[in-house]
């Protein structure tokens, strides 16, 4: 079990705590850290289908960092909280986890979930906005996400995972030739470093359950 950083207090009677599960689908691809938002239905998303990454998802997608995220959940309007893994999540592995909110903060709640596949140019698994359920869990199967803010050359010059160790990373113009909106990843088609046969996937890529604690 990977252990949990949480944003938020846990006294009052307004805090709500919800259990967080997630477990990684695949067969070499590494997740970054996994987090987990709460925030205000309604409020400006995390991500969006079609749309443009915003600065925070375009950085956790193409380095798995997630400090631009944190600050979203602590720091903008309608965000309450959030919870994030102390490490990454290997394939085959679960992160177990909990998640602590203020309700007078977010009325309606909501959750959004991000981490990048490791071993990918700006791919992450992500879920917008999905209800918090009290009377029995939420469980979600999220498919990989293409942040569109790079170019997908399968180059280990331009990914942090472990498939590419050794490689210097290069400051080249990641984002020239990128697709420029977030779509459903089309995966790996072995154009560059890396095997489709061992780095690829098939939809979904991770199983993720937020049940009440």
């Amino acid at each position: 079990m990977l252990s949990l950083a949480s944003g938020g207090s846990t006294s009052g009677s307004s805090m709500k705590t919800y259990k967080v599960r997630v477990t990684n689908l695949t067969f070499k691809q590494d997740f970054s850290p996994p987090i987990i938002v709460a925030h205000e239905k309604g409020s400006r998303p995390l991500f969006s289908m079609g749309g443009k990454a915003r600065p925070a998802i375009k950085r956790m997608a193409e380095e798995g960092v997630n400090g631009m995220v944190k600050v979203i959940a602590t720091r903008e309007s309608g965000f309450c909280g959030f919870a994030v893994a102390e490490g990454p999540l290997l394939p085959g592995k679960t992160w177990n986890g909990e998640i602590t909110f203020d309700t007078n903060k977010c009325k309606e709640p909501v959750y959004s979930v991000v981490a990048k596949l490791t071993n990918t140019n700006d791919a992450f698994m992500g879920i917008d906005g999905s209800k918090f359920l009290d009377k029995c869990p939420s469980k979600r199967f999220p498919p990989a996400f293409d942040a569109g803010t790079e170019k997908n050359n399968e180059k280990c010059t331009c990914m942090p995972g472990r498939a590419c160790p050794a490689s210097p990373k290069t400051r080249e113009n990641h984002g020239r030739g990128s697709e420029g909106f977030i779509h459903v990843h089309r995966g790996i088609d072995g154009v560059g470093d890396l095997s489709k046969a061992d780095y690829g996937w098939n939809n979904p890529v991770a199983e993720v359950v937020v049940s009440k604690a």
